[in-house]
């Protein structure tokens, strides 16, 4: 293996982690013993190892510079890397965990989780349930019930879908009522928040009314007194008259 050409490769993707090029290296060495075919030249072999390594350590990469050291187009550069998964024995089920983090929307991952097992309890012709393809799907929903942002591109690349089959599937998940999961769980916080504006709104005209019966008390009270004073005045002003 050409360890040079291994720094060379990590130090124009800005990868400098130790453990990410001690796992590449690994990579090539089980790719060079696994591989029957090796449709890969050394550069782009080595891009794709360091892209796998910085991955399983949960380390940044730039794809863009990645792809222009390969002078692969993205669906080709993904393909490969799928491949290379597959014969390191790294193509493990991608979790909604797992498709959460790496596109960094963890706040929606519980309502991906409902929006896919209701796919799986509803739609009985899915064949193969560990494709990324239903995963990316869930997320997307999910994220876009929730008005959560996330990286089109790099979900694509997730899915391992073209754009007519993606939005096949995503028009099946829809067909099957699934995309209001999440936006019912958001109506029910909309709701919740309405209840409690009322209950404080019902509070202060209570004690707005409150205030303003102790007001009209007030005024009675104060009616009542001067009244007194009007009629004790007036039975002096007599009393004053007839001594006289």
């Amino acid at each position: 293996m050409d360890r040079k050409l291994l720094q060379t490769t990590a130090q124009r993707l800005n990868v400098y982690d130790e453990a990410i090029l001690k796992k590449s290296e690994e990579f090539i060495r089980l790719y060079q013993t696994k591989a029957l075919v090796k449709t890969l030249d050394d550069q782009a072999k080595t891009v794709l190892c360091l892209d796998l390594a910085a991955q399983l350590i949960g380390s940044s990469f730039d794809k863009s510079v990645a792809l222009a050291l390969c002078g692969l187009k993205r669906s080709a550069y993904q393909n490969s890397l799928n491949n290379l998964e597959k014969i390191l024995g790294l193509d493990k089920p991608l979790t909604i965990s797992d498709g959460c983090i790496q596109l960094g929307c963890t706040a929606i991952k519980e309502d991906a989780e409902d929006i896919l097992q209701k796919y799986k309890q509803i739609d009985h012709k899915v064949k193969d349930m560990d494709h990324p393809q239903y995963v990316a799907v869930a997320i997307y929903l999910a994220c876009k019930a929730k008005k959560v942002s996330i990286d089109k591109t790099r979900l694509a690349l997730l899915s391992r879908l073209k754009p007519s089959q993606w939005r096949e599937l995503v028009a099946s998940f829809e067909n099957l009522g699934l995309s209001k999961k999440a936006t019912r769980q958001k109506n029910k916080e909309i709701n919740k928040m309405e209840e409690e504006y009322m209950i404080e709104t019902d509070d202060q005209e209570a004690k707005n009314k409150q205030e303003q019966e102790e007001e009209e008390d007030y005024e009675i009270w104060k009616n009542r007194i001067l009244k007194e004073a009007y009629k004790e005045l007036k039975q002096r002003g007599q009393t004053i008259d007839s001594v006289k």
